[in-house]
This record gives structure tokens, C-alpha cells and sequence, in this order.
């Protein structure tokens, strides 16, 4: 049993190094894209990501570190956080009440099935209007997407996340509020600074697929949007304005892709989640049932809009 384990790490520590080692290498031999990619996704993290979601990391790291996440319930916090910022606050929050030992695993479980989801100034504005051209579809996708994770939750078991007595979580350098606002200031700056790093490694794959022609390939501009959001959510549902296809089609692939959240996101959500035994293929598949079901939603409900 040891050896197999020991086997399984040393396989993964490879793994880790012969990814870094790949990414050097392309940086060193693709030099412009690289570059191009990375001043893309600092873009979007300064624009988009810092305003909306650095301040209500601050506000959810004060709130835990003085003991009052100990008195919301557990079973809406995290998705009205989600709600008003976007992601990853809702595996944050979530991975905070595990932690915190409020919820068990089973309610953890239930409440990350249905509180990963993104704003709705993301889903109306950036997306429907912005990449899409039409309000109608961006209120379509928000019904569709908080309809969707809604929808989710009954596959994972509508555990009763009730909260449990523990000590108090607050923490610091001292009592006082000032240290731990300043604390939870210094830790909402490592998780912003996490989340700008996993979107400039998906942009770098993104454009590197893109220059090597393997998009393409792909049937029509609906299947290059799709790969694209299936690993960088913003990037796929921009693709999406130059394609051909119906409202109808054009509103199920958004939708799907923005419920998914693609690998950067998920990436996002795992370092959020860590320390609470979640593995990438649970969230996956988590994130993968609610995109197809916001997917068929959004198709549905655009056939009585359009």
C-alpha cells in the first residue's frame, strides 16, 4: 500500500516538473505569444477580476477571521457572495466553512454543486450585450445559469447544511479589528495574485492553440469557441460574437461554457478548496453536468424569446 502511494506521488511530482519544464521551454520559443497572452490576461484580472472580486475577498476574510461567518447560514452565504462578485467566491467561501469545521463533506459537497456560479453584471452585461449583442439573451443566461446550479444540487444530495458549535475563528496578530483587517488584506492579495496566475497560463494555451492552426480544424467557429471556453470562460464566450449560428444555439453554448467555468476557473476554485479533499475530476464533473444543464435551458427558454 506505502509503495503504491510512494509511486503515485513520484509520478506526480514528474508530472509538476515536466509541466514547468514545457512551460519554459515555451516561453523561450514562443517568445511574442507568450507576451501577447500575458498582457491580455493582466488586462482582464485588472479590469475585471481585482474590481469586482478584491474587495469582497477582503470583506470574507474580516468576516471569518472575527467569527461572524460562524453565525450566516452556510447554505446561502456562499452562493449570495458568488452571487454579487462572481468566481471563485463561492468554493472560497465553502472551503472556508469546511475548514472552519461549520459543514462535513457531504454538505460541502452539496453547496459547491450549486454555489459556483458568476455574477449576473457578467452574464447581462460582458456577456449578452457585450459578446452576444442582445440584453434578451443576457437575462436568458441568467436564468439559465442560477436555474442550472439550482438544478445541480439535486445530484449531489440536498445534505442539510446545518452549522456546528465550534470555537471561534478569528485569529491574527492580536484582537483587535485593525490586525485582522490587515490580515485579511495580505490574504485576499495572495488569492487575487493566484487567480491572475492561472489566467495567464490558460491565455498562453488558448493563443498557443490558436497559432498552431489545431483550432481550425474544428468544425465551424462554434467548435473553436467551445475549446476555447472549455479552457478560459471570457476568452470563449468573446468567440462567440463572430459566429454564424442562431441566437438560440449561440445562447446554449454561452451558457454552457459560463456554468462550466473551463479549467481556469476550476483551477481557481481547487486553490480556493484547499486542504478540504476535493480532486479536479470531482469538480469537473460537478462543473460539467451544470453547464449541460444551463445549456439545455438556455435553448429552451431562447425558443419562446427570440
Amino acid at each position: 500500500m506505502g509503495f503504491h502511494v510512494l509511486k503515485s506521488e513520484k509520478n506526480k511530482n514528474r508530472f509538476v516538473v515536466g509541466g514547468a519544464i514545457l512551460c519554459c521551454l515555451i516561453m523561450v520559443v514562443f517568445p511574442e505569444i507568450t507576451a501577447q497572452a500575458s498582457r491580455e490576461a493582466v488586462n482582464i484580472w485588472l479590469n475585471s477580476v481585482v474590481p469586482t472580486l478584491f474587495p469582497f475577498f477582503i470583506a470574507a476574510n474580516f468576516l471569518k477571521k472575527t467569527g461572524m461567518v460562524s453565525r450566516i447560514s452556510p447554505k446561502i452565504y456562499p452562493f449570495v457572495m458568488a452571487l454579487l462578485s462572481g468566481y471563485p467566491m463561492g468554493a472560497r467561501i465553502t472551503g472556508d466553512y469546511y475548514r472552519a469545521g461549520l459543514i462535513d463533506r457531504d454538505q460541502m459537497n452539496w453547496i459547491l454543486s450549486y454555489s459556483m456560479v458568476t455574477g449576473p453584471a457578467f452574464l447581462v452585461g460582458a456577456v449578452g450585450v457585450g459578446f452576444l449583442g442582445s440584453h434578451r439573451l443576457g437575462l436568458v443566461l441568467c436564468i439559465s445559469h442560477y436555474g442550472g446550479a439550482l438544478i445541480n444540487s439535486a445530484f449531489y444530495g440536498a445534505k442539510k447544511a446545518g452549522a456546528k458549535p465550534v470555537k471561534s475563528s478569528a485569529s491574527g496578530r492580536g484582537d483587535s479589528y485593525y490586525n485582522l483587517l490587515t490580515d485579511s488584506i495580505l490574504d485576499s492579495f495572495r488569492s487575487i495574485a493566484i487567480i491572475l496566475a492561472y489566467i495567464v497560463i490558460f491565455m498562453i494555451a488558448t493563443d498557443l492553440l490558436q497559432f498552431s492552426g489545431a483550432l481550425s480544424m474544428l468544425p465551424g467557429g462554434e467548435g473553436a469557441a467551445l475549446a476555447k471556453g472549455i479552457l478560459e470562460m471570457t476568452v470563449g464566450c468573446s468567440s462567440l460574437s463572430v459566429c454564424s449560428c442562431s441566437e438560440a444555439s449561440k445562447a446554449a453554448l454561452a451558457s454552457f461554457i459560463v456554468s462550466f467555468g473551463g479549467l481556469s476557473v476550476m483551477g481557481q476554485s481547487m486553490s480556493m478548496l484547499y486542504g478540504c479533499g476535493v480532486s479536479l475530476w470531482q469538480l469537473f464533473k460537478m462543473k460539467l453536468s451544470q453547464g449541460v444543464i444551463s445549456g439545455i435551458l438556455a435553448f429552451s427558454l431562447s425558443c419562446f424569446v427570440i
